[in-house]
């Protein structure tokens, strides 16, 4: 009787806990002196005990192991925690999640689970904090380690936090959060245009820069080194390691004065400008994502770009009005670096001139294609 007892009593305060602290309750709804330590339980009736002829009930924690025995007794246990197996992977992996149990209101970080989400050099506070992890995977069985799948287009989630009518999660450092929220009124980058924020920002924490999930450099300089710009490089610009160490070219880019190739010029150096001195990485209302101001320091600087068909000209901070063309390749009053090679002839100009319609052309088909029926592609 006293062993039905003790496992009535334990089946009864797993009941009450589960109505005190519901499944991934928000830690700013839950009062600090009620939440629960422990981040994963199981439990079970272990065999009789033949030196002791008692029952014991298990409750299995990640970060500190206690046996209860049927007599209410607490003594320390050996570390029994379910652990996976080294090298378990794929398919027997996520079959060893599902099997565990999650304690209702406890946190989903500490030693033995999602140890390492602190321990990278950029922090996303809400990120990395256990007991908000439901603000943004939600549990599809109850006490159970399955979630409802996030899909690419993560933006509904970040805009919960990201928005300028938005209060932030109480106990967040560096608060509020960054506001993110789209502009009609601008030209966005596809990313960010489709909604996909984990395309470029890891949600947790990151070794890079903002978050980035691939290297790019902080600030406004840089020295250019192969693969500083591998967040870009990776999935979408996958020319741009090219763009940016042949000096001339005639087809790599659009942006160039006869072939002189002007990404090359301001990224290929000691000092080189990083990508974002230029362009905005999630909009901005200039084509090309071009900026009107870009943050120095402490100093707010100005661009005044202007596109034209065949070129542009750039007034900044850093220099005078220069101008560029493509066919036509314009003279400037502004001191730089010889490069290396010789200037296109007229001839090899005129032919880029023919080759990069072509290039357009074959662009806004393929852009036609995507907005069509696969049936009529």
């Amino acid at each position: 009787m006293k062993n039905i007892s003790a496992v009535i009593l334990s089946l009864s305060i797993s009941i009450l806990t589960g109505y005190m602290f519901p499944a991934y309750l928000h830690a700013d709804d839950i009062s600090p002196d009620l939440k629960p330590d422990a981040a994963v339980k199981e439990e079970q009736t272990a065999p009789a005990a033949e030196e002791s002829g008692s029952n014991g009930v298990i409750i299995y924690r990640w970060d500190a192991m206690e046996e209860k025995t049927a007599e209410g007794a607490d003594t320390a246990a050996e570390d029994r925690a379910p652990s996976p197996k080294p090298g378990l992977q794929g398919q027997d992996m996520e079959a060893f999640l599902k099997s565990l149990v999650l304690e209702p209101g406890a946190s989903c970080v500490s030693e033995k689970c999602h140890a390492d989400l602190g321990q990278k050099k950029y922090i996303h506070a809400i990120g990395v904090d256990g007991m908000k992890c439901g603000r943004c995977h939600e549990i599809t069985i109850e006490s159970r380690h399955e979630f409802k799948k996030i899909p690419p287009e993560t933006m509904y989630l970040c805009a919960a936090c990201h928005r300028a009518d938005v209060l932030p999660p109480e106990g967040l450092e560096k608060t509020p959060p960054r506001v993110i929220a789209e502009d009609e009124a601008k030209i966005l980058h596809t990313p960010f245009r489709e909604g996909k924020c984990t395309a470029c920002h890891d949600p947790h924490s990151s070794d890079y820069y903002k978050h980035l999930k691939h290297p790019y450099p902080a600030g406004s300089y840089a020295r250019y080194e192969a693969g500083i710009y591998g967040l870009c490089s990776g999935d979408c610009h996958k020319e741009l390691e090219k763009k940016l160490t042949e000096p001339r070219t005639l087809s790599l880019t659009m942006f160039r004065n006869g072939n002189v190739n002007l990404h090359y010029r301001h990224v290929n150096k000691e000092k080189g400008r990083t990508c974002s001195i230029c362009h905005h990485p999630h909009g901005d209302k200039k084509p090309k994502l071009i900026k009107d101001t870009f943050l120095f320091g402490k100093r707010m600087l100005t661009i005044d770009f202007e596109k034209t068909e065949t070129g542009g000209e750039c007034l900044t901070t850093c220099h005078r009005v220069a101008k560029y063309d493509r066919y036509k390749p314009e003279f400037n009053f502004i001191k730089t670096s010889p490069l290396p090679g010789e200037d296109a002839a007229t001839e090899e100009l005129e032919q880029s001139r023919t080759d990069d319609e072509r290039r357009l052309r074959e662009k806004e088909r393929k852009k036609e294609n995507i907005n069509l029926p696969m049936e009529e592609r």
